[in-house]
């Protein structure tokens, strides 16, 4: 969507253009959005085409795009330039998008790095890595050149804004709906019957927000309100097999009665996909025209304008006689396609047709997959003090071993499925401290723990220094079990949450003292 650009930006890009200055983000492609920037700024066309030939795009100039520039005031030799920048560059190559699971499969598999980066440049996937994913990657013996490349800013090619993520569906709920189609069921029921089947087909994973109009009458047909009634039964969220059995058993019981606000309508669904800044459709399935004084023409080509909407605003027109034309307006305002259906058969044939253009284009969805044993242990949300690391500890007869560590938010592997190891929270000083005891992970997952769940803190305040040392710790069979040391008063000691004794000087001043969770005792 669409945002304000702050007036410093647009200096900032004049200054690059007027001056010549290198600099990192002077050397990247160009987005439609800036060359929008310097066309409002009333930049001369010739610095505005030296700027194209020098940096690149770094979007498809289709149609669309130039249609929006054109728009924007960009002139006819401007437009050239974009064309011919357009030609010049090497088509996308084809390929199956990418996915971050697919690159972590291929580095466990051992594929080389050679193959790898090949494979990347037939993608169009582009690559926004977190601190999480680049440590995943290293830890599956990712080099710095394979991580580079990923993150790297390349131009989003014709293919890559091909897929999208977010799919909104309109559904026309209006008294007319109640007519008699030539089969002899009414349009509901044939509209229905389709788009559940439609629903049915929507691939797994897309981000689907369903929206009907025309489905409440108020007072007479003059009353306000009913031009007003548009309403999300869906808001924008992955679509899965529940989904689609809830938004069917929705769909089958709606009842037509109402008025037609189609311009409301595409206006509510382009907030809905305005939530996501990504690749977007939209289908509109209706028998007639706007009815509430709307501009549902306008509306589309606002939607184009306002967001990423790839796929289109597509219409399905079903049994409209003389309303077709308006309805085809829509669609291509809004860089989509019309389908007219004057029966059952044909609207089925139309939204078959609609579906399996949603397959060839919906991004895959992102699937958590894990072939990893491990534990995640999160930042805390108390303070707690520094530490060092988190262990994964085995004891054995006598003896204890290191099986694994790692920092807050990383997967730490857990070795073996059958052992029962320790999770140590080690701090910058003092002892180790066990979070868990005798944990075991026998499935494939990672598990995700807080500090602050398992671990409380005691502070034992004094004056002076004290002569030997403040300890925590508990009593055994003849023995003591030290569990937290520390040589000053007012040092915040972490320790289990469990009941445990304070001495200090050799001497206690609290036994059986019960631990809370991420929650600190302060003792005098």
């Amino acid at each position: 969507m669409s945002v304000p650009r702050p007036f410093y930006v647009a200096l900032f890009l004049v200054w690059l253009i007027v001056t010549g200055r290198s600099a990192t983000a002077a050397d990247r492609p160009l987005a439609e959005e800036a060359i929008i920037s310097l066309v409002e700024l009333e930049i001369d066309d010739e610095a505005i085409i030296a700027r194209i030939k020098k940096a690149g795009l770094a979007f498809a100039p289709d149609d669309a795009a130039l249609g929006r520039l054109t728009e924007a005031g960009a002139s006819e030799a401007v437009i050239e330039a974009l064309r011919k920048a357009g030609a010049a560059k090497k088509p996308a190559a084809d390929g199956k998008a990418i996915t971050f699971p697919d690159i972590m499969k291929l580095l466990e598999l051992e594929i080389d790095e050679t193959t790898i980066l090949k494979r990347l440049e037939k993608s169009p996937t582009v690559f926004v890595l977190d601190a999480e994913q680049i440590t995943q990657l290293k830890d599956a013996g990712a080099s710095d050149t394979l991580i580079g490349a990923l993150q790297r800013e390349r131009p989003i090619s014709a293919q890559a804004a091909e897929l999208i993520t977010d799919f909104a569906v309109i559904l026309d709920c209006s008294g007319s709906m109640k007519e008699i189609t030539k089969e002899g069921e009414t349009k509901m029921a044939v509209a229905q019957r389709v788009i559940t089947d439609l629903i049915e087909k929507i691939p797994d994973g897309l981000e689907v927000t369903f929206i009907i109009y025309g489905h409440e009458v108020f007072g007479d047909a003059n009353d306000p309100r009913n031009c007003k009634a548009v309403k999300i039964v869906r808001p924008l969220s992955p679509l899965d097999m529940k989904g689609k059995g809830e938004l069917s058993r929705l769909i089958a019981g709606l009842k037509p009665t109402g008025a037609t606000p189609i311009a409301l309508s595409l206006k509510t669904a382009g907030a809905e996909l305005a939530k996501h800044d990504t690749f977007c459709g939209l289908v509109l399935i209706t028998d007639g025209k706007e009815t509430c004084q709307g501009d549902p023409v306008g509306e589309a080509a606002q939607l184009v304008k306002d967001l990423k909407i790839t796929f289109g605003v597509n219409v399905v027109g079903f049994d409209v006689g003389k309303d077709r034309a308006g309805l085809e307006e829509i669609a291509e305002a809004g860089n989509g396609h019309y389908f007219n259906a004057d029966s059952a058969e044909e609207l089925a044939d139309a939204l078959g047709k609609l579906s399996e253009d949603l397959e060839k284009v919906a991004t895959p969805p992102k699937k958590e997959v894990s072939n990893r044993r491990a534990i995640k242990v999160l930042k805390p949300d108390v303070e707690f003090p520094p530490y060092v690391e988190i262990r994964v500890v085995s004891r054995g007869l006598g003896s204890v071993s290191v099986a694994a560590k790692g920092k807050y938010g990383e997967e730490i592997r857990i070795p073996s499925s059958t052992e029962k190891y320790e999770i140590q929270w080690v701090p910058k000083t003092g002892l180790p401290v066990a979070m868990l005891k005798e944990f075991t992970l026998s499935e494939r997952k990672v598990i995700e723990i807080k500090p602050e769940e398992h671990l409380g803190m005691i502070q034992v305040n004094g004056k002076g220094t004290p002569k030997e040392e403040i300890m925590v710790y508990q009593r055994g069979l003849g023995s003591i079990h030290r569990l937290q040391e520390c040589k000053k008063y007012g040092e915040i000691m972490v320790v289990p949450a469990e009941k445990v004794n304070v001495r200090v000087d050799g001497e206690d001043i609290e036994e059986g003292l019960e631990v809370e969770a991420g929650t600190l005792h302060e003792l005098e």
